[in-house]
This record gives C-alpha cells, sequence and structure tokens, in this order.
C-alpha cells in the first residue's frame, strides 16, 4: 500500500524526503543538486494537505498526472487515501487522468476508488464514480464492495463507520446496476472463495446483507468452497474469528521482513519506526487510519450482530433453516443456535415451521432439527448456568400473543366461560408437530423427556390445585381426546415389545456392547414414555372425552381403555420370561416391564376403588414430579434415577390382587433376574418385596452386599487375637469412628499377624461380636479370657489409646461431678472400659432362654428424696427424682450405638449373630407406625389381659384410682453417708448396702397426676404396654435402632418383613449335617469313597450339637450354618457361594491334627490309618484350634 504513515500497522518503510543536497566527493564532476520529480512534489504537497502547492504543480506544461514517483506512488491514489477530496477534485479534472490508476509500490494494486472506500470517503468515492472506474479490480483479497463489507460493529468498527461504507456501498451498487454490472459485482470472488454475501455472512455485517438482498443478491448461494452463507457465519464467529478475514494487505506485511533479515534487524528497524510514529502522526493517511484501526468486539455485542445476521439469511427460507441437520444447510454450533432460540422464541419458532405445508420436505427437516436442538440446549442449561441458563429461559419464555383462545368458533357463549385462559403462543398445530416428533419411531429418550418438560413448562397443567373439573376443556384439545393417550400407550407397548424380544431397529450391531446401548437405549423410552403418559392423564382424567367426542368418560373407564395396548405385554412379558433358562446379562429389560405393569395395575385396581381420591393422589404425585424435574441441576439419563417415579407410584398404592396372582407363577423368572443382577431388586422389584414368598430373603441380603460393594468408603476393623481383654474396646472404637459414608461401604476385617483374607476372616470376626457383645452372662471373652502377657498389655494400651484419641466421640473426659454421682450411688466407679456395662442383654424369660431384650438396669433414688415422699405420704416419682450417672448414660449410648450398627453389617454380610429379638423388637427398628399395644405385649398374655381389662372398663360407671404411673423398684442410696464416708476414706468404696423398695413411677413426663378416664384410658394403655416393653431402657433402643441405620439405608429396609430381620441376626439353631455332606466338594482327586473321608463322616454324625459347632467354627470360623443354608444355587452370580471342600492331605503326618482354611472353608485331613486315630486327632484340633494353631 502506498503510504509514508510511519505507523506499525498499515504503513510502508518511511523514505528521506526529496530535497536539494550537496554530496562532497573526491570528483568534482558529481557535486550537482537533483531536482524531485514533479509527481513526486505532487505526493509530498498531498501528503502536507498543501492544495496552493498542488494547484501550481498542476500547471506544469505537459504534466502527465497519472505519472508514478519513483517510490511507486500515484498522486490520485494518494489524494484518495488522504480522503483530500478538494485535491481529488483537481487531479481528475486534470488531462488524460486515470481513474484507475494503480500505485506500484510495494502495495501493488490499490486503486484510487478502493482507497477512497478504504477512507471511508463518500464524496472522493462520488467524484470517481463520474468516471469510468473498474469495480472489479482487487486489492490484494479485496474489492472495493468487499472494502465497504469491513465495517461493521461485529467486527471491531464504530457504527458510525458502518453507516458510513453503506452510504459507500449503495453507491457502487447503484453505479454496478447503472452500467449493467451488478450480477458481475454481486458474483465476484476478489479472494478466490467468497461472494459479498459471505464476505459480509462471516463478517456479520446484517445491515450489508438487507441492502445486498435489495439489488438482488442471491442469499443462498454457496462459495468456491461450497459452503453456504450460514456456514461462512459459523467458521467466522466468536472464537474462531479471525481479524484478516477479507482483509486489505497491510503495508508492513509486504515490507519483506523475512527476506534475509534477522530478527534483531527487524526488532531494531520497528523500533526506529515507533520512536519516529508520534512526529510523523500527521503523515498517516485517513485509509489506514478507517481500514486498520480497531478493537475486539465485546462478545454480547457479537452475538447480537451474529444472530442477526443468521436471521437476515434465513429471511426467504424461514427461522427454521437455522436448525437443519441436512447436509450443511443449517449451523451447528448449539451457541449460535441458542442466540437464534433467545432473539426469536422458542414458541414462534415452533408456530412458523407448524405453519408451512405438510407437502414442503423442508417442514420435517426443520422440524426434526429443532427438536434435536432444544434437546441438546436444555441440558447445557440446567448443567451450564453462565453461558446456557439465560439464553434458555428467554427463548423459552418469550410469547407471540398473550393470550390464546381455547374454544372453536362453533362454540357458545357458555363454552367460552368454561374455557381455560392460558398466556402463550402455542398453536394447535405446532403441539400436534411436537407430539409427532415424540412418538415418532426414532425419537430418542432425552428428547421425549426433554419435550415434555417444555410442554408442562408451556402448557402449566399443574397450575391450579386439582385436576381440571370435567367441565372445562384442556388448553390443547387433543389433550382430552382418548386417541392422544392411546397414542402414547401404543407407544409404550411397541418398545416394551422390541425390549422383551431384543428387536432393534438398527442392522450394523457387530459387538456385544452394542446390544447393551440399544437395550439402554429402549429402557429410557420406555420410561420417558411413561412419564409423558402419566403428566398429561393426571391433570386433564376428568376432561378426556370418548372416540366420537360425544361424551365425557370416567376417570376409571378412561385409564382402563388407555392402558390396553400397555396390558398386552402380559402375554408378550409371560412368554419371553419363559424362553429363559439361566441368568441373563440384561436382567432389567424385563424387570422394568414387570416395575411398569405393577404400576398400571396398582392405579386401574385403586381407580376401580375410588377414582377421585385415587386421581387427587395421583395428581399429587405427579405435581410435586414435574416441578422436581424443572429444578433439576442436570438431566442424567440413569436408569436408576429414571425409575423414580415409577418407585414413588408403586410405593403410594397397594399391589391389587390381581397384580399378585400373575406375579407369584413368575416366582422362578424373578428370582432368576435378580440372580443376574441384584441391582434390578432395588430399581424395579422393590415392591415385590412386600409379597410373602415371591423374592428370597437371600436376594435380598445379597441387593444390600451388592450396594456395599459399589459405594466408596469401608468399614476396616483390625483386631488382634493375643488382646482378647481388649477386644470390646478396639471394636467399639473402631465402629464408632467409622465414617457414616464409610460404614454404608463393605467390611475390611485384618487379623493382626494372622495371614487371612475373605469371608473366613468376616465370619470369625462376628463370631467375636457375637461373643463378646450379645451373651446374656457378660462379656465372654471378658470373663474368660486369661490374663494377657505385659508386652501384649503394653500394646494393646497403646493401641486402644490412639484409638480414643482419634475418636470424635470419645475425646471428652468424664467431671468430677460425674465421678461425684457415681460415688453417691455407693457404687465403684467405672475404670473406663466399657466391659464393665455387661451383660448388656437378657433373656425375656429365664426359664426358656430363647427370646432376648435388653437388660434393664437398676434405678436409684437417694435416700433424701424417699423420706421426703414418706413425709408427704406418697409414693409418686418423677424423672428428675432419679440419680442419673450421665457417664454411665453416655457410655450405654455409646455402646448400643455400635451394636446397631454391627447388627446392621452382619445382615449385610449375612453373618448370624445367634440373637433371638421378638418380632416388636423388628417392626420397632423398621419404624412401623402401625405397632399396637397388643404387639408390646406378646410375650405375656398375663399382662395383656390386665390392659384389655382397663380398656374395657367404663371409669364413667365405676371410678377407678388410677393414675398414669407404673410400679418399680428403686435402689435407695443414703448420699449422705456415703459422702461421709469417702471424705474419710477417698480411696476406699462405699460399704453400706443399698435398699431396694418399690415406688410408682410417671408414665409419661409430668402425667403423674393425670387420672385415668374413658377419654383417654386408650393413651394409658399404650403408654403402659410401651414401658412393659421397653423398660427404661427405651433411649438404648433408639440408639440401636441409629446404628442400625447407619449401616442399612432406611428405605432399603422396607425389602425386609420383621420375621426375616429376625431370621437374619438370629440365624438358624440346628445344623444340617444331610446339606452339609451333600454339598460338600472333595478336592486333589479324593471322592467320598476314600476311607478317611468316610471315617470322617462316621465321627461327625455321632457328635452333639455342641460339638458340631465346634466342628463349624473349626472348619469356617463360625459354630453357625450358613444363614441360607449349605446348597448355594439361589445365590446372586456376585454373592459369596464358598463351596465346603475336604481336601486329604497324604504328604501330611499321621501324627499331625487336621488343620482348616476358613477363607474358603477348607477342611484338610491327613490320611489317618485308623478311624480311632481321626477322632483323637479331630477332637483335638476343635477343642484348641477354632482360634488357631500351627502343625499341632
Amino acid at each position: 500500500m502506498a503510504t509514508s504513515s510511519p505507523s506499525a500497522r498499515g504503513r510502508r518503510p518511511r523514505r528521506p524526503r526529496s530535497k536539494p543536497t550537496t554530496s562532497t566527493t573526491t570528483s568534482a564532476s558529481s557535486s550537482s543538486t537533483r531536482q524531485p520529480s514533479t509527481a513526486s512534489q505532487l505526493v509530498a504537497a498531498i501528503r502536507r494537505d498543501d492544495f496552493a502547492t498542488l494547484s501550481s504543480l498542476l500547471q506544469t506544461p505537459e504534466l502527465d498526472v497519472n505519472r508514478r514517483t519513483p517510490q511507486g506512488d500515484a498522486p490520485l491514489v494518494e489524494a484518495c487515501r488522504y480522503a483530500r477530496v478538494a485535491m481529488a477534485t483537481a487531479l481528475l479534472a486534470a488531462p488524460h487522468v486515470n481513474a484507475n490508476v494503480t500505485s506500484s509500490n510495494r502495495s501493488a494494486g490499490l486503486t484510487p476508488l478502493v482507497a477512497a472506500c478504504m477512507a471511508l470517503a463518500p464524496h472522493v468515492v462520488a467524484l470517481l464514480l463520474q468516471k469510468s472506474v473498474d469495480l472489479l479490480k482487487t486489492f490484494g483479497r479485496v474489492d472495493a464492495a468487499a472494502v465497504c463489507l469491513l465495517f461493521c460493529e461485529a467486527n471491531g468498527r464504530s457504527d458510525a463507520q458502518n453507516d458510513a461504507a453503506l452510504q459507500i456501498l449503495t453507491q457502487l451498487l447503484d453505479y454496478a446496476q447503472e452500467h449493467d454490472q451488478l450480477q458481475t459485482l454481486l458474483d465476484a470472488r476478489p479472494d478466490k472463495v467468497n461472494g459479498l454475501v459471505h464476505v459480509a455472512a462471516g463478517l456479520g455485517n446484517w445491515k450489508a446483507l438487507q441492502l445486498l438482498r435489495g439489488f438482488g443478491a442471491d442469499l443462498s448461494a454457496r462459495n468456491a468452497a461450497e459452503h453456504s452463507a450460514l456456514g461462512v457465519v459459523e467458521l467466522n464467529a466468536f472464537q474462531a474469528r479471525s481479524l484478516q478475514f477479507c482483509e486489505p494487505p497491510r503495508a508492513q506485511a509486504d515490507a519483506g521482513t523475512g527476506r534475509g533479515r534477522n530478527n534483531r534487524k527487524r526488532h531494531k528497524k520497528q523500533q526506529e519506526e515507533e520512536t519516529e510514529q508520534t512526529e510523523d502522526q500527521e503523515l498517516q493517511s485517513e485509509a489506514d487510519k478507517q481500514t486498520f484501526t480497531r478493537s475486539r468486539p465485546d462478545r454480547a455485542v457479537e452475538a447480537f450482530h451474529v444472530t442477526r445476521t443468521v436471521l437476515e439469511l434465513t429471511k426467504d427460507s424461514g427461522v427454521g433453516a437455522v436448525f437443519s441437520r441436512k447436509g450443511d444447510e443449517g449451523v451447528r454450533g448449539l451457541y449460535i443456535k441458542a442466540l437464534v432460540l433467545t432473539e426469536v422464541g422458542l414458541v414462534p419458532i415452533l408456530n412458523e415451521i407448524a405453519q408451512m405445508a405438510d407437502t414442503q420436505k423442508e417442514k420435517a427437516v426443520y422440524t426434526d432439527g429443532l427438536m434435536y436442538t432444544v434437546t441438546s440446549v436444555y441440558p447445557l442449561a440446567v448443567k451450564n448456568a453462565k453461558e446456557y441458563q439465560s439464553l434458555w429461559r428467554q427463548a423459552l419464555d418469550k410469547r407471540t400473543s398473550d393470550k390464546l383462545e381455547v374454544n372453536d368458533a362453533a362454540q357458545g357463549d357458555e363454552e367460552e366461560k368454561k374455557s381455560v385462559p392460558r398466556t402463550l403462543g402455542l398453536s394447535h398445530e405446532a403441539f400436534k408437530m411436537v407430539l409427532n416428533g415424540m412418538l415418532s419411531h426414532d425419537s430418542l429418550s432425552r428428547r421425549v423427556k426433554v419435550w415434555t418438560l417444555i410442554l408442562m413448562h408451556l402448557l402449566d397443567p399443574y397450575a391450579g390445585a386439582s385436576p381440571l373439573t370435567a367441565d372445562k376443556r384442556p388448553i390443547m384439545e387433543e389433550c382430552g381426546q382418548l386417541q392422544f393417550f392411546e397414542r402414547i400407550t401404543e407407544m409404550i407397548y411397541r418398545s416394551g415389545t422390541k425390549l422383551a424380544f431384543c428387536i432393534f431397529d438398527r442392522n450394523d450391531i457387530e459387538e456385544d456392547e452394542s446390544y447393551d446401548e440399544e437395550i439402554e437405549f429402549h429402557l429410557h423410552v420406555l420410561i420417558s414414555l411413561t412419564e409423558l403418559f402419566l403428566q398429561f392423564f393426571a391433570p386433564y382424567a376428568r376432561t378426556i372425552r370418548s372416540r366420537d367426542n360425544v361424551k365425557v368418560l370416567g376417570i376409571s373407564e378412561s385409564f382402563q381403555l388407555a392402558i390396553k395396548p400397555v396390558k398386552q405385554l402380559w402375554i408378550l412379558v409371560n412368554a419371553a420370561l419363559g424362553s429363559l433358562d439361566d441368568a441373563i446379562a440384561t436382567p432389567q429389560r424385563f424387570s422394568l416391564l414387570l416395575h411398569l405393569l405393577q404400576v398400571i395395575e396398582q392405579l386401574e385396581a385403586a381407580f376401580v376403588l375410588d377414582e377421585h381420591a385415587t386421581l387427587t393422589k395421583l395428581f399429587g404425585i405427579m405435581n410435586r414430579f414435574v416441578k422436581k424435574e424443572a429444578n433439576k441441576k442436570r438431566i442424567k439419563m440413569v436408569i436408576t434415577e429414571q425409575t423414580q417415579l415409577l418407585h414413588t407410584i408403586a410405593t403410594s398404592f397397594p399391589i391389587p390382587s390381581t397384580f399378585t396372582d400373575k406375579a407369584i407363577p413368575l416366582k422362578d423368572s424373578v428370582d432368576m433376574l435378580i440372580r443376574s443382577d441384584p441391582k434390578v431388586l432395588g430399581m424395579d422389584l422393590y415392591s415385590l418385596a412386600s409379597i410373602p414368598g415371591l423374592i428370597r430373603l437371600e436376594h435380598k441380603v445379597d441387593y444390600l452386599a451388592m450396594l456395599a460393594e459399589e459405594r466408596n468408603g469401608s468399614v476396616s476393623v483390625s483386631i488382634s487375637r493375643a488382646s482378647e481383654a481388649n477386644y470390646v474396646d478396639f471394636i467399639l472404637q473402631q465402629i464408632l469412628s467409622t465414617s457414616a459414608g464409610n460404614l454404608k461401604g463393605e467390611m475390611n476385617i485384618t487379623l493382626v499377624n494372622e495371614p487371612g483374607v475373605g469371608v473366613g476372616v468376616t465370619r470369625e470376626f462376628f463370631q467375636i461380636v457375637q461373643r463378646c457383645f450379645f451373651s446374656t452372662t457378660g462379656s465372654q471373652v471378658h470373663a474368660s479370657t486369661a490374663k494377657p502377657a505385659p508386652h501384649v498389655l503394653e500394646i494393646g494400651a497403646q493401641w486402644l489409646q490412639l484409638a480414643r484419641s482419634q475418636s470424635p466421640r470419645n475425646n471428652k473426659k468424664r467431671s468430677d461431678n460425674e465421678k461425684e454421682s457415681r460415688a453417691k450411688r455407693g457404687r465403684p466407679t467405672r475404670s473406663g472400659g466399657f466391659a464393665e456395662l455387661f451383660p448388656l442383654f437378657e433373656f425375656v424369660d429365664k426359664q426358656r432362654c430363647g427370646v432376648v431384650t435388653i437388660a434393664s438396669r437398676s434405678v436409684y433414688v437417694s435416700k433424701q428424696v424417699i423420706e421426703t415422699k414418706r413425709k408427704e405420704k406418697s409414693l409418686s416419682l418423677t424423672q428428675k427424682d432419679l440419680l442419673v450417672d450421665s457417664s454411665e448414660v453416655d457410655a450405654l449410648k455409646k455402646v448400643y450405638l455400635c451394636i446397631g450398627r454391627l447388627m446392621g453389617l452382619a445382615i449385610r454380610n449375612h453373618q448370624p449373630l445367634a440373637a433371638d429379638f421378638p418380632l416388636v423388637f423388628w417392626r420397632f427398628m423398621m419404624r412401623d407406625g402401625s405397632l399396637s399395644w397388643e404387639d408390646y405385649c406378646e410375650n405375656s398374655d398375663v399382662f395383656k389381659r390386665s390392659l384389655q381389662f382397663v380398656l374395657d372398663h367404663d371409669f364413667d360407671a365405676e371410678p377407678l384410682d388410677m393414675r398414669f404411673e407404673y410400679t418399680m423398684d428403686v435402689v435407695v442410696v443414703d448420699e449422705e453417708a456415703d459422702a461421709k464416708q469417702s471424705a474419710e476414706d477417698s480411696g476406699s468404696t462405699a460399704s453400706n448396702s443399698p435398699v431396694t423398695t418399690s415406688m410408682e413411677m410417671e408414665l409419661q413426663k409430668g402425667m403423674g397426676d393425670v387420672e385415668v378416664t374413658n377419654a383417654n384410658k386408650a393413651q394409658y394403655v399404650m403408654l403402659r404396654a410401651q414401658q412393659y416393653f421397653f423398660g427404661n431402657e427405651l433411649t438404648y433402643y433408639q440408639k440401636i435402632r441409629d446404628g442400625f441405620t447407619d449401616t442399612v439405608v432406611k428405605s432399603d429396609l422396607k425389602l425386609f418383613r420383621p420375621e426375616e430381620l429376625r431370621h437374619l441376626v438370629r440365624g438358624e439353631r440346628t445344623i444340617d449335617f444331610v446339606g452339609l455332606k451333600k454339598s460338600v466338594v472333595y478336592s486333589r482327586g479324593m471322592s467320598p469313597s476314600r476311607r478317611v473321608i468316610q471315617d470322617f463322616w462316621e465321627i461327625a454324625e455321632s457328635f452333639d450339637q455342641e460339638t458340631r459347632s465346634k466342628l463349624l467354627t473349626f472348619w469356617s470360623g463360625s459354630p453357625l450354618p450358613p444363614i441360607f443354608g449349605f446348597d448355594s444355587k439361589y445365590r446372586s452370580m456376585n454373592a459369596d457361594t464358598a463351596c465346603w471342600y475336604i481336601d486329604v492331605d497324604t504328604q501330611m503326618k499321621a501324627s499331625f491334627c487336621p488343620m482348616a482354611n476358613t477363607c474358603d472353608r477348607r477342611l484338610i485331613l491327613p490320611d489317618y490309618p485308623t478311624s480311632a486315630a481321626l477322632k483323637e486327632k479331630l477332637l483335638v484340633a476343635l477343642e484348641h484350634g477354632s482360634v488357631g494353631y500351627d502343625r499341632m
């Protein structure tokens, strides 16, 4: 480019001005005065804006104004570059002037017209257009018209520059039209690729596109690279925008800086030019200032202009073309499409596309593209709030009208009054179009789900507090037609059929993983369609009309007619399940179908029983579901998340007998599905657990174990057999210090200094737990174990101290007041060991030694309180009269909390604890709100009859002296005597023997003086029954329950019945040796016919139950048989199904005792010569080997 500006950008290297100079050389003839050429003087005058000098020079005889300077600058080009209107006028008036003259300097090719356009000089352009100019002459990659397109706001220019450029562009187009060059100009591609339309589109110059449209430009034309104008917009927008897109060359770019010059020289030259820039600023041309001075546009500004550009390009084809996925007709970037949605609004776009004729092929393309785009944008809007959320809200809430009539023109005034007002402009045609897209055969589950959410937002059917009444019409007439719901259920049937028989539409499946993806695809579709059906049925159920639109059907009738296609799935499910022989890889396709059929039958039966109450309940469920879905921060297409609605409905309505009758015959199939993957129990077959005998108990436990395995945390417990006296403290500290999250993970048991991993170690750990915590005679380990060696005690004490210090629950020291409180009772202060609190449980019936309950503890009252009561002639006590040792209470709370956690862990690891709690205990653990007073008294018929007498008695006719009290024994403590003796000898314990007496205790705080009447006798009976069962230990029962739910989630407890939980914790008492013998596997080439094995079974079968328990302890680590029997054929594929093994080691000496590997239940026998030798060594092993030995 011809310029003398020294600026770093858009400027050629500065040359010294030509002056007459005197050069002194060795030759006198070389000294002369050199005069500059006339052309150079003209250029210098133009740059100095010296019109007088220019006018004088133009008078030079035979002047050729077209002649260039030695540097290649043409005077007319320079006048246009500097926007010198008067000078350009004078030059154009000179004889033989060439309006198309070009510079021949390093910016070769610059014409006066292009220079004037670059300078944004419309007056100069007008002067040039009076001559014959070449509009197609290019300068680099642009011509005059293309230069005008550069000056738009999206390209970093101002609005004033844009207006001036559009004025010049209009001049050029008018000139081209007058000279029949318009089409040639519009079709020209100065950069060999893009025409004017594509340049304007790429720059976001929508105003220029409007102008070009007015001159007949084809905005749908493609460039040389076969890109549409929309494609060019996307290729040069936002992060992809290039500031050099279709720009004229800069002087610096042509300076040849790369031609052999090193970086140091270039850097020095640049510094020199920047230094001279200030003093030579007046020499910078207007063209350089306008063309090369700009900034990166603000993103919001660019977004506006890009959006308007896209809309301008789609005026002819419709805005739906933006979303087309056919070839490269539309826009691919989601952000640009989101901007268009925001600018126009989703509803107006839907209405516009819906107005297209069905015969137009583009309608289906645009509809598919729009639905696909919205399905992709919506998840981003809820996930990426910064970028998409505001755009999506504007797009969704933009309306075309404030109110849309919902009644036909034929409807009368009464019908108009019944119509439902609405504040959106979604047309009926648009609604039908969306519905067709959702229910098309190739519709994706995400599309169905997202567009259901959108329709719920637009139609807002849950705006009212109840379903629409029968005398009103839905916003969309289709929602009140039976065919609408039948169409959805037919799609559910179609999807369910494909799912049951793996009938997939794709024919390019080559790998097994692809089948899994197809199955998951149809699972999602089935769930989404079911949600769609229920979300529309609940609010419009009362308005559904028959097929002939004559009458309004009842709720129950319309539901039964609508679900007919779905109920046909029963036949297919039975046929498919009947063809399965063993566990399958994809059981969820059948479990989901059963779940769906269960919910449908539950609703059908509930509607028949009470349709109005059922609809109200269902409306509430769906209302909460719709609001929850709308407020989600992320759309999770995970099956476990998507089945929540079905799960909620299934647990909200009773299971009808019609479903039970169909499900019971499928017991074996259901068993096979759960064995294939226990996860289906929690996702789809959850409610079936309440049907007795349908789901095996082992499957429920396997499901809990599977959940624990999938969680990140774990329960880690280390225990040393060398420190048995500290078992209780070790276990308590580690279990109580485990975080709530880790408690729901799987267990990792470590026996210190003993090799062993797996289930065997876990069995041994819970055997220790059973002996330590659930014995009714105190902690057996603590009571019977000999004193450990000194070094063991030291190590154990250090470890225990560390565990206590790390436990947040046990960092508090007992206060002096607590110690004094203990002393006041005449009892010795605890040394700190938890084992002193044992036994924790006792038999309900001491004679029968069966059912256990929490051990009752003595209640203490001071002697002074008793004497005061006697003076008042009162035998009644209140809670505040009791002496409470807070340290003991806190310790017991910790112990029972730990026991609850251990019980939950034992159930999850299918390890019985030989503790038989009553059924009412387990109903309490499950928070059963239906417990009656009879349940609390189930173990005492006498007490039950006495409470029944209270209920039957008429207190109005015959009052009784009964209050809300009960009789209990209390231990009277003489505090003054104990304190006096303690002061005399603080090292000794109180020697006064406590006295026990009977007193009356209030049943509930503050109710001790309330008399029993007919009005409150039921309350009295319930409180008295609860007190009979819980005693004074209700707090400890609650702690067990809290600990239990720390390890087993409350919702998962509903899988079990109370008798099942009782069985899991109690275990089997009788050892089935017949079953054990059948299930044993003989390895190392042995067989049951070998003599030593036959001798073993003869000896084992002669054992009593106690010795058999020792044998199981030695063999497996637990004295109890497996909780689900020795046969594991019903266990899931992932469950612990270790067999029982017997090996005969012929290399072992006959003097050795048998050995066992409890981890895999493997018994190793030497090849004993006689039965007597086997029995002798086996009994020694059973007596001494249950805790491990080495080659004894």
